[in-house]
């Protein structure tokens, strides 16, 4: 593969130099900036749609095949349910091996359908020559070559509709993750101009800490402040990952940059040595990122993953809200009772990436004593709670809204429990506390998590039950996986019904 000539650090400062020496760059305010906010999880969406194809084709296959033995197949189920298995495997594995569900953003709508049929018409003829050596008792090809053009024709029109639906979400930039970079230098102006071809990135902007040396913009890409307008930056929770493209040459400023951002719940990378002397012309800039950045600060959840964890929100969340319709309807009837005021609660909170968010409570503060910012955790006798919200408090029952939350996308059913912003762990706020504090951000809260069924459940009344917490959360992130989830799921209720010493 062709090398490109490594560039001196003097040779980068002139090629990203203003034009002009001397005069002042008009740069875009930061304010200006802003990073699309509705994303879409790529990985998890082909998950879903390869889910979709097997599931579609599968039932047809399976129906077409019974239905073209009936009356010819003397074994009843057997033969018929071997074909059909047999063929959504073959079709399964085709289209896993054609990449058919990458819908990259420059494909256009015949380049992928013809992935589809290369996909379809390989798996029909695998399929025929597979059960014609196999020789089964009944081997009826023309059942199967009709089942293998009604699945190919079905596959033609899910992958019409996928590729209408995303080609709407790569219009509103909703699939390509936001980039943001550190260091306007030569990997910052190649990385970008790949990108231009492929578009699988939204480079929204980049930050600089010597401004006097960097360009407006590099290709379209402003250069918009330093390191510290980044972390002041009301869009920051929206980008995905911070990737600091500093040559080699520059590791102390690496360094000073990375120790920055360290602390911040999203995603860093460094773009590694491997870069400088890669064609990237003739890569994708998927592949290049694959092997010239690196992350920092922990790997992603793969796409099944991130899925099947969604699934699980939206179906346990939904049946829970269906049949626990009776025991809402009667918490609230109570809380109404009780006291004046709104039955709900709800109280601003950090979230996935510290993005802010409104959580829901059943009340159980009495209306003029509510503190929305939390600077004053509950003690033990506080006479601020109702006496029905010292019982739903007790059993968590003033919990239960969440499930609002859930629905919605802004909570899990598990992970690091949502604190409020602003909270207090005597007169200091509790993030300051913990340096590690952030890192509970990296994924989104939950209703329940592995530091509520160990006994961090409740107020934080000093800096070690803040520790302690953060320790938690991030073990949990760390170990995180849908079976995980199960288990603390399950472990919950006991923990809650056997908990008598943390302050509700």
């Amino acid at each position: 593969m062709a090398t490109t000539k490594p560039i001196t650090h003097l040779e980068e400062e002139a090629r990203l130099k203003p034009i002009v020496p001397g005069q002042p760059v008009t740069r875009k305010s930061i304010a200006d900036i802003k990073a699309p906010k509705r994303q879409v999880n790529a990985s998890a969406l082909r998950f879903v749609l390869r889910v979709s194809d097997i599931f579609w084709v599968s039932i047809l296959i399976l129906l077409s095949i019974w239905n073209g033995y009936i009356g010819i197949n003397n074994k009843a189920i057997a033969a018929p349910l071997a074909a059909g298995l047999l063929g959504a495997i073959m079709f399964a594995a085709t289209l896993m091996l054609s990449g058919a569900h990458r819908f990259h953003p420059s494909e256009s709508y015949l380049a992928h359908q013809k992935k589809v049929f290369f996909a379809g018409f390989s798996a029909t003829g695998l399929w025929l020559c597979t059960a014609l050596m196999l020789k089964p008792d009944t081997f009826l090809p023309d059942a199967l070559a009709v089942a293998g053009m009604a699945a190919i024709t079905a596959l033609f029109l899910l992958h019409s509709l996928y590729f209408l639906q995303i080609q709407r979400l790569h219009e509103r930039r909703a699939l390509a993750p936001n980039i943001v970079m550190l260091g306007a230098t030569d990997s910052a102006r190649r990385m970008i101009e790949e990108n231009a071809k492929n578009r699988e990135l939204n480079i929204v902007a980049i930050f600089d800490d010597r401004l006097s040396r960097a360009p407006a913009s590099i290709h379209g890409v402003p250069v918009v402040g330093k390191v510290d307008d980044l972390l002041a930056w009301s869009d920051l929770p929206y980008i995905d990952r911070i990737v600091v493209t500093l040559p080699s040459m520059a590791q102390t400023r690496k360094d000073q940059l990375a120790h920055q951002v360290r602390l911040l719940p999203n995603r860093i990378a460094f773009v590694v040595d491997q870069f400088e002397d890669l064609d990237h012309v003739k890569q994708r800039l998927s592949e290049i990122a694959a092997v010239s950045v690196q992350d920092i600060t922990g790997k992603p959840k793969s796409g099944h993953h991130t899925a099947l964890k969604r699934i699980m929100d939206v179906v346990v969340g939904t049946t829970a809200m269906v049949f626990g319709a009776p025991i809402l309807a009667l918490i609230a009837l109570a809380v109404k009772l009780d006291s004046p005021g709104p039955v709900l609660f709800k109280q601003k909170r950090h979230g996935f990436n510290n993005r802010e968010f409104y959580v829901y409570k059943f009340r159980s503060l009495r209306v003029e004593a509510e503190d929305k910012n939390a600077a004053q955790q509950v003690t033990a006798g506080d006479n601020r709670i109702t006496k029905v919200g010292r019982f739903i408090r007790k059993t968590s029952l003033d919990e239960l809204p969440q499930l609002i939350n859930v629905l919605k996308g802004e909570m899990s059913l598990v992970g690091p429990r949502p604190h409020a912003i602003g909270m207090r762990t005597g007169n200091i706020e509790s993030y300051k506390l913990v340096e590690e504090y952030a890192h509970r951000h990296k994924v989104k809260p939950g209703m329940t998590g592995w530091a509520q069924i160990n006994g961090s459940r409740g107020p934080l009344h000093d800096a070690a039950s803040v520790a302690r917490r953060v320790k938690l959360d991030v073990e949990y992130i760390e170990r995180s996986s849908i079976w995980f989830d199960v288990i603390i799921m399950l472990k919950t209720i006991p923990c809650l019904l056997g908990d008598s010493e943390n302050i509700r």
